[in-house]
């Protein structure tokens, strides 16, 4: 199953049709092992659709770090998020961040 194929189902799952824990597993291996730049967007967009706050501000700081772009209103709604937590908790997903992508 491609990574493609993947994001794909993504799309579909606004519709209704959820992401089987598989698809999920293959982008964040191809995200993180092969720093595949539409695995790692895919599963930004999810985890904001899915209100994972946290989870989605560790995925915007990895796409960044990833040196990818990330869309004006994502960065918007992640700083919104670090805004609202505390700063060492915000200071442990930098660096988590940072280690993931390394």
């Amino acid at each position: 199953m491609s990574v493609q194929h993947c994001a794909m189902n993504s799309e579909r799952e606004v519709k209704g049709h959820a992401m089987k824990r598989e698809q999920i597993r293959k982008l964040k291996r191809a995200a993180a092992a092969d720093r595949n730049a539409e695995a790692m967007q895919v599963l930004l967009q999810r985890s904001i659709r899915f209100g994972h706050k946290r989870l989605a501000l560790l995925r915007c700081l990895q796409a960044e770090r990833m040196g990818l772009a990330v869309l004006p209103e994502t960065l918007r709604y992640c700083r919104e998020i670090a805004d609202r937590m505390p700063a060492d908790e915000v200071a442990r997903l930098i660096r988590q961040a940072a280690q993931a992508v390394e």
